[in-house]
């Protein structure tokens, strides 16, 4: 899904990133052969004009011969320790990023990277290194471990590094780069459905695209913009972008075939949901479908069939709809979102054909794949999340520690008893900021993972829900595939509601935690106290509904109890089981251990009782503030 950016246009703006301060020189031109044959003569002078070689040879051949580009990097890597030359083991390790990045070995390539990064720490604190030299590292070390994750579909950690990159890009004023970045942001919001960031995010690129007088980077964001202004029934301002890159596109056939494909969709898709002229749209897709090629990528030739497919349905030839609805799912390897439309084209296919069997055949593909890429998604955004605060904590302990040592540096010149009491006062400065640290992190991926479950929940309801409504009235009444859809809904609905539910907020946790409680058979849930509202309840409710779900599933429990307890000064949360027991309280578990931090995060404890073949019991522990919302 998110591979819908071209690969070469990322590579294109690792390019920008590596070369951005030289005015973009094109490193294809350098003289490789002349270089190679004076490295093999034997007759460099000394190690800095044998280093010049090395990166001449790394940039040389790094779109031609990466074998090569590989092995003259390594060797600038190792003389650069000879020679401590710091920036030139930067510029080595990013090229050795690049080409493992090239070959899709993306974990070698971010560990190149964040050697690299490390390397750029130690230039901080070196004279001999400008503050540009260092943005230069940074920003190109940014953008390119955020192209690496973007590659691998990870929208939170590309949109991170590209937001460390942007602040460089914008001091210097890389007007070329800064409209690559918003774009390559904005299509990542796109990807996620968050299409008010996608457009913010494709004005700022258009704004610095427009300011860098290149037409390219002008046609890129028009390109997103139209699709986004299409959706939403903006016909002037989706017309508007639309003319732009057929403009731009239709000049440049060749080279931007890709971009040219995309944009013959949209407007075929203009034409037909919006002018109703078939007869136009049709023009504009056959034109698209012959410039689809093995080479084309998987989204954009599922893309053009999908309109196909829509411009048969228009025109009653259900045979036709049908073939090309398969071919759109058919054109990647692997499953996609985009699959989950063609299978809702394809029920009401069958349902016009009169198919009951096929009906529910896609009914049932339409709701294992919700199911599944829903899962997928909350799982992935869960684990980046996870990745950015041990990167978090990580800065977090090199600041601390260089803290240290100017602190040690300062206290080293006193004498005595003063000495001691600077180290003692240090000391729990250092305890205080550490804890304070910590649980700003933890706090943070609280936050994350609630909006995450906001997001997740929104579109289970809005966009599936959307899907699922139009199948139900495109089946046969009362048929089996009728009854299956009505189910599918009811449980895409159970899922985002219990997700983050609206109760939460309306009438506070008591009421949510009830409703949850009781869609479940085993689960019995009782309340004391006063029914208020208290501080933190997403979080809370967060936590009840993971050590619920852990007992449901991993406890063999045929009881479980939840008990809720708010009274004037605190909250407490009990829940306790009759299941197996096996619960290691020496370590508490991953999860338990998350769990743990979280509830340490907004001020609670967290107490665990199991025994073997007895169950287990969590209580955990809030202060309140005595103050009701």
């Amino acid at each position: 899904m998110l591979k819908c950016i071209s690969h070469t246009l990322l590579i294109c703006f690792l390019l920008l990133c590596s070369v951005a301060s030289a005015q973009y020189s094109d490193h294809r031109n350098r003289k490789t052969d002349s270089l190679e044959r004076a490295l093999e003569s034997g007759k460099m002078p000394n190690d800095e004009a044998l280093m010049r070689a090395y990166l001449d040879l790394m940039w040389g051949y790094l779109q031609t011969d990466g074998e090569k580009s590989e092995r003259y990097a390594q060797k600038a890597v190792e003389l650069s320790y000879k020679m401590d030359a710091v920036n030139a083991r930067v510029d080595a390790l990013r090229i050795l990023g690049l080409n493992r990045y090239g070959r899709d070995d993306y974990e070698k390539a971010i560990a190149f990277y964040n050697e690299a990064l490390a390397a750029t720490e130690l230039m901080k604190a070196d004279k001999r290194y400008s503050e540009k030299d260092i943005d230069d590292n940074l920003s190109s070390l940014y953008g390119s471990i955020a192209n690496v994750y973007n590659m691998q579909d990870k929208a939170h950690l590309a949109i991170h590094y590209y937001q460390l990159a942007l602040p460089v890009f914008e001091k210097y004023r890389w007007m070329e780069s800064t409209a690559i970045l918003y774009h390559n942001v904005a299509e990542l919001y796109y990807s996620m459905g968050n299409t008010d960031e996608a457009e913010r995010n494709e004005l700022k690129s258009l704004e610095a695209a427009r300011a860098s007088g290149d037409s390219l980077l002008i046609a890129m964001p028009q390109k997103v913009l139209a699709k986004l202004y299409l959706g939403r029934g903006d016909i002037a301002k989706a017309e508007e972008a639309v003319r732009y890159c057929h403009a731009y596109y239709s000049r440049h056939k060749t080279e931007e075939n890709e971009d040219y494909i995309v944009t013959l969709v949209t407007m075929a898709r203009l034409q037909l949901n919006h002018y109703q002229d078939i007869e136009k749209a049709e023009t504009l897709i056959n034109e698209a479908l012959e410039r689809v090629t093995e080479e084309t990528w998987s989204e954009t030739a599922g893309d053009a069939y999908n309109a196909v497919c829509e411009i048969a349905m228009e025109r009653k030839q259900w045979r036709k709809a049908e073939e090309y609805a398969w071919k759109a799912i058919n054109a990647g390897e692997e499953e996609t979102y985009n699959d989950l439309g063609s299978f809702v084209y394809l029920t009401q296919i069958y349902a016009e054909l009169g198919d009951t069997q096929k009906v529910k055949e896609c009914a049932v593909k339409l709701f294992n794949g919700m199911e599944k890429f829903a899962t997928a998604n909350y799982q992935s955004s869960l684990s980046q999340m996870e990745v950015l605060y041990e990167t978090e904590k990580k800065q977090a302990a090199i600041e601390q520690l260089e803290k240290e040592k100017r602190w040690f540096t300062m206290g080293s010149v006193l004498v005595g008893c003063i000495l001691l009491l600077l180290v003692l006062l240090f000391f729990l400065l250092w305890r205080n900021v550490r804890q304070s640290k910590k649980n700003a992190v933890v706090k943070a991926k609280l936050d994350g993972e609630l909006a995450e479950r906001v997001r997740i929940a929104r579109d289970l309801h809005d966009r599936m829900g959307g899907l699922l409504t139009a199948v139900k009235q495109n089946v046969i009444p009362e048929s089996q595939a009728s009854k299956l859809t009505d189910e599918a809904i009811r449980e895409m609905r159970n899922v985002a509601h219990h997700l983050l539910p609206d109760a939460l907020q309306r009438h506070g946790l008591k009421t949510a935690l009830s409703d949850f409680c009781h869609t479940l058979k085993k689960v019995h849930f009782a309340f004391y106290g006063d029914d208020k509202h208290i501080e933190n309840e997403e979080v809370i409710y967060c936590i009840v509904h993971e050590l619920v779900n852990n007992a449901v599933k991993s406890s063999g429990a045929e009881h479980i109890n939840v008990q809720l307890v708010v009274n004037e000064e605190t909250t407490t949360i009990n829940v306790s089981d009759n299941g197996n027991g096996q619960i290691d309280l020496e370590s508490d578990g991953s999860g338990l251990r998350n769990i743990r931090e979280r509830v340490a995060a907004i001020g609670g404890r967290m107490d665990v009782y199991a025994k073997p073949g007895e169950g287990s019991e969590i209580n955990i522990e809030f202060k309140n503030d005595g103050k009701e919302n």
